[in-house]
């Protein structure tokens, strides 16, 4: 099976997944435990906005 996405479909997934989970809210992977799916796509949101907070800071500076 060919499972590649393009980084900003996986962003655009990573940040609903953790909007759904804002002021305490769940999804239909929540266990009692935690969500295994924001665990993923929280790092992934994060490494996001730091390459774009740098992308936009390199921008500024020119």
């Amino acid at each position: 099976m060919y499972d590649e996405w393009s980084a900003s479909v996986r962003v655009s997934l990573a940040a609903q997944t953790v909007a759904e989970h804002e002021n305490g809210g769940t999804c239909r992977q929540c266990t009692p435990d935690g969500c295994p799916q924001l665990e993923i796509d929280r790092p992934i949101l994060d490494a996001h906005r730091a390459e774009r907070a740098q992308w936009l800071a390199e921008r500024t500076r020119r």
